[in-house]
């Protein structure tokens, strides 16, 4: 029965019935045929990346708007196009890559890319199935209660500084009684006057979700990430060193960088610039989220689009 085909063994079964069946698993699922052009995609993948199946069908992976964006910052199907690799070699790929979501941000997914096999054993297509890998959201509470407790911020979804102040200080206490080490990024959108005025305040509304959600869907699940001003956020990192801060703060930036929202003119990004310091011993909310500040603004001084953990490099 295990070495049987499925169709041949229920002979009853349908074509579309397939369909059906993919539409109902949980990750998403794609298909395409030799000429690279996107035959198939299921609910799933319709709910991770933000696209309709009349947005993706018939589309070629090499279209202006990529799928799928590489560690690096490329799109899969750039130069070293995944899909002609597999389609070539008829080898399976498995990858960890980011979606790039139709709201902007990009979503980190583990992407398996399988050649789809004709009756001569020739690569007659291939399929993806993609699973989002993003952490679990970090806030205990339910957003009901963050939002009548009024710990929410209602434009993004993320808590508010209200929330991010209590939740500093009862990490402060736990460093000065227990030891626990965390990290603190303060990040601010550059130049988002010139963008809301440019671009109008509905647009500027969109980047800071876009951004709000790029954050959110790059850390960890016991981090936490709050609106603290209207176009600045910090980002709490726990149990982390000098190193690893400066690695996920510079990660974050990029992410930015690369993601993009939709207006009438086109594709609009924006670039963030970040202070990231670690808790010190006698640190208050105050003094640490005021270091974090500034140190901001000495990547904005740098030219903007950079991470500051100290200083040193400020010429004199």
């Amino acid at each position: 029965m295990g070495d049987k085909l499925i169709l041949e063994t229920l002979d009853k079964l349908e074509d579309r019935y397939l369909n059906r069946l993919l539409d109902q698993i949980t990750d998403g699922c794609l298909i395409l045929d030799k000429e690279k052009n996107y035959v198939f995609w299921n609910k799933s993948a319709e709910a991770l990346s933000g696209f309709l199946a009349e947005e993706i069908l018939d589309k070629s992976c090499q279209s202006e708007l990529p799928l799928f964006i590489g560690p690096g910052g490329k799109p899969l199907c750039d130069e070293n196009c995944l899909c002609e690799q597999v389609l070539k070699d008829g080898q399976p790929r498995l990858l960890e890559v980011y979606l790039q979501h139709k709201s902007g941000f990009r979503l980190p997914v583990r992407l398996k890319a399988i050649p789809l096999l004709n009756g001569d054993g020739q690569p007659a297509g291939l399929a993806e199935i993609f699973t989002n890998i993003s952490p679990a959201v970090a806030i205990p509470l339910k957003v009901a209660e963050l939002e009548k407790m009024q710990l929410l911020d209602l434009d993004t979804g993320l808590p508010n500084r209200l929330y991010m102040e209590m939740y500093l200080k009862n990490k402060i206490d736990e460093y000065q009684k227990y030891g626990l080490p965390f990290g603190l990024i303060y990040a601010d959108i550059d130049n988002f006057n010139k963008i809301q005025e440019r671009f109008g305040r509905f647009n500027s509304a969109k980047l800071i979700r876009m951004i709000a959600r790029t954050f959110q869907k790059n850390i960890r699940y016991f981090d936490i990430v709050c609106r603290w001003e209207n176009e600045e956020f910090l980002i709490c990192l726990l149990n982390i060193d000098e190193n690893r801060l400066d690695i996920v703060a510079n990660k974050l930036r990029l992410l930015v960088a690369e993601s993009y929202i939709t207006v009438e003119t086109g594709l609009l990004n924006a670039t963030v610039s970040m202070g990231a310091t670690l808790i010190q011993r006698f640190d208050t909310t105050e003094s640490l989220v005021k270091r974090a500040e500034e140190l901001m603004l000495h990547s904005k001084w740098l030219g903007r689009n950079k991470v500051s953990l100290d200083f040193t490099q400020k010429e004199t």
